[in-house]
């Protein structure tokens, strides 16, 4: 499901935002990751690396819900169906296609502020500044919605809750499915920095569902 970034986009989120729940109602829980950590929801978390898809796959699996996919037209067209059937259905998933930078970070503000969607994830060449991160922060904290920022490039300061490397790892393992990947935690304001060894067993396949180990 592609929409170009426009009034259409607008409408779909309004929509949402009075059919599905409202902003008020939801509580900003935090998605444990494993014992040591999690991310909180009504926040946005910044991710970086290889393996950053990966990561938001995992992410998106692991929330349930609605989730919407924004950035340019390069990073749209990338998303792959079967690489996402691997973890979640597609049919949970909404791409907005935008035209450039503003235009994304426009799109990220109004899907993190109407609450309609479990999982808002922006995708930027580098990644917000710290007034443009203020707001998406602030839309969060609207719409209660988790919010993630893939950077393929640089990050800068920001007024993220955690920031996260995700790299792939080799292995040898049968039992386990490839990629295999090293998430670090760099910033966190709440809590432990660490890094995590990612497992993804066979049986997990249909269900994204991941192992981290210290």
């Amino acid at each position: 499901n592609i929409m170009e970034c426009s009034s259409q986009m607008l409408e779909s989120l309004q929509f949402k935002m009075g059919a599905v729940w409202r902003p008020e109602n939801l509580p900003h829980s935090q998605l444990p990751l494993c014992e040591e950590v999690g991310l909180k929801h009504g926040r946005i978390h910044e991710v970086q690396g290889l393996s950053s898809d990966g990561f938001a796959f995992s992410i998106i699996a692991k929330a349930g819900g609605d989730a919407v996919w924004i950035g340019k037209r390069d990073v749209i067209y990338s998303l792959s169906p079967l690489a996402i059937r691997r973890y979640f259905s597609p049919s949970r998933l909404t791409c907005a296609l935008c035209l450039n930078r503003k235009e994304s970070l426009w799109a990220a503000e109004q899907a993190l502020r109407s609450g309609g969607f479990e999982t808002v994830v922006l995708q930027l060449r580098n990644g917000p500044n710290l007034e443009e991160s203020r707001r998406l922060q602030l839309a969060a904290e609207t719409g209660g919605s988790l919010g993630l920022i893939i950077i393929d490039q640089n990050a800068q300061s920001s007024a993220c809750q955690t920031r996260w490397q995700c790299d792939p790892i080799a292995s040898n393992d049968s039992e386990l499915l490839s990629p295999l990947w090293r998430w670090t935690l760099t910033k966190n304001k709440e809590g432990q920095l660490g890094s995590w060894r990612v497992l993804r067993r066979k049986d997990d396949h249909a269900t994204g569902h991941v192992v981290m180990v210290s």
